[in-house]
C-alpha cells in the first residue's frame, strides 16, 4: 500500500465518526429526553475541551520522539468514551462523558492535517476523501438510526476510529521528520506572527458555524417538513459535493491563490445561511446542496494550508493544532451554546440568523486585515 493511498484511506476512516456523531448528536440527545439549552450546554462543554485538548495534545505532539503514538492514542481512546455514552441518559454523567470524548477526538484533525502537509504534496485531493467518508457516513448512520435507534450511531463512530487506528499503526516515522520536531515548540511561538495571529481571528468567525450547522441543519430540515432519514440524504449530498471541490482546488490554485479563495467561498456561505433564515422546505435544502459543496470545499482545505504557510515547517504542527482549537473548536463552543439558547427562543430560523451574521463579521475582518492579498 502507498503511503498516498494510505492516507486517502485513513481520511475516509478518521472523517467517517465525524458525519455520524456531528450531524445527528442533537437529534439523539432530543432523543433521549434533553433540552435545546442542555444540548447546547453538552456540545459546547465538550467542544471547550477539545480546545484544552488541542494545545495540550498539539505540544505533545510537536515535541515527541514518537508523534505517531499520540495520533495512536487519539483514535483508540476516542471510541471507548463514545460508546460509554450510550449507557446514560442522566445529563450531568452523559456531559462528562462526551467532553472525555472529545478530549481524544478534538486535537486528531489538526495532527493529521499537520502530518500529512508535511509529508505529501497533494493534501486538498487526500482531504477530499474525508469529505467522501463524512457524507456516506451520515446517510449511513441516518438509515441506521431510524431503522434501529439512535444510539448505534456511537457504535458506527467506534468503528470508523479503530479502522484508522489499523491503517496508522504501519505509518513510520521518518528520521528527517522527527529531527524537525526535536526543537522545542511553544504555543507563544506561534502567536508572536501577527499575520497569522489576524488569520486565526478571522478563522474564528469563518469556522463558527461548521460544526453547529451540522447540529442545527438537522432541526432546521425536519422544521421544513424532513425526516431523521431525510437529514441524512441531506447530508450525504452536501458533505458529498465538498470531494469534487477539494479535488479541483489543485486547478482552481492556478488562477486563484489561496488567499482570494477563501473570501469568495465565505461570501456563498453568507447568502446561503441568509436563505436558510428564512425557514425554506426540506425540498429546497436539498436542492441548494451544492452551496455546502463550495464553501466547506474550498475553505476547509485552504485555510489549513494558509495557517501551514504562515507558520512554517517548525511550526506547523503547533500551528495547525491552535488553528483546530481556536477556531474549529473556539468558535464551536459559542457558537453552539448560544445557538442552543437561540434554538428555544426563536427556533431553527432564528439559529440560521445568527450563523448569517457570524459568517459576515469574518469575512468582513478578512478583507480589512489584508488577508486576502498574497505575499
Amino acid at each position: 500500500m502507498t503511503r498516498e493511498f494510505r492516507y486517502r484511506t485513513l481520511y475516509f476512516f478518521l472523517y467517517a465518526p465525524l458525519g455520524v456523531v456531528c450531524p445527528l448528536i442533537g437529534t439523539y440527545l432530543d432523543y433521549i429526553g434533553f433540552t435545546g439549552s442542555q444540548i447546547g450546554t453538552i456540545t459546547s462543554v465538550g467542544t471547550l475541551v477539545a480546545i484544552l485538548a488541542g494545545f495540550f495534545w498539539g505540544k505533545m505532539y510537536a515535541n515527541s520522539k514518537n508523534p505517531k503514538r499520540v495520533i495512536l492514542i487519539l483514535c483508540l481512546m476516542a471510541p471507548v468514551f463514545a460508546i460509554a455514552s450510550t449507557f446514560t441518559r442522566v445529563f450531568l454523567i452523559y456531559l462528562l462523558i462526551y467532553s472525555a470524548m472529545y478530549f481524544f477526538q478534538g486535537p486528531m484533525m489538526g495532527l493529521v492535517d499537520s502530518r500529512t502537509i508535511d509529508r505529501t504534496k497533494n493534501f486538498s485531493v487526500i482531504r477530499a476523501y474525508g469529505a467522501a467518508g463524512y457524507a456516506i457516513a451520515v446517510f449511513v448512520a441516518g438509515q441506521l438510526g431510524e431503522a434501529m435507534g439512535l444510539e448505534n450511531i456511537f457504535y458506527l463512530y467506534a468503528f470508523g476510529y479503530l479502522t484508522a487506528f489499523l491503517l496508522f499503526i504501519t505509518e513510520k516515522d521518518e528520521v528527517e521528520i522527527k529531527q524537525v520536531k526535536k526543537e522545542k515548540v511553544k504555543i507563544g511561538d506561534v502567536l508572536k506572527n501577527r499575520k497569522l495571529l489576524k488569520l486565526l481571528i478571522c478563522a474564528v468567525f469563518i469556522q463558527a458555524t461548521n460544526v453547529p450547522n451540522a447540529t442545527y441543519f438537522t432541526f432546521l430540515f425536519q422544521d421544513g417538513g424532513g425526516s431523521v432519514a431525510g437529514v441524512g440524504l441531506a447530508f450525504l449530498l452536501m458533505a458529498g459535493s465538498e470531494a469534487p471541490f477539494m479535488f479541483l482546488l489543485p486547478y482552481i490554485n492556478r488562477k486563484v491563490p489561496t488567499e482570494k479563495v477563501i473570501p469568495l467561498a465565505m461570501a456563498v456561505s453568507v447568502l446561503r445561511f441568509f436563505m436558510y433564515s428564512f425557514g425554506p422546505s426540506s425540498t429546497f435544502l436539498l436542492a441548494t446542496f451544492l452551496l455546502q459543496g463550495i464553501v466547506n470545499g474550498l475553505v476547509l482545505v485552504e485555510l489549513v494550508r494558509y495557517v501551514s504557510k504562515l507558520a512554517g515547517e517548525r511550526l506547523s504542527s503547533m500551528a495547525i493544532s491552535t488553528y483546530y482549537a481556536a477556531s474549529c473548536s473556539g468558535s464551536t463552543i459559542v457558537t453552539t451554546f448560544i445557538s442552543g439558547h437561540i434554538l428555544d427562543a426563536f427556533g431553527s430560523t432564528g439559529v440560521y440568523v445568527f450563523f448569517t451574521a457570524l459568517n459576515l463579521v469574518g469575512l468582513t475582518l478578512y478583507i480589512l486585515m489584508g488577508l486576502h492579498k498574497t505575499s
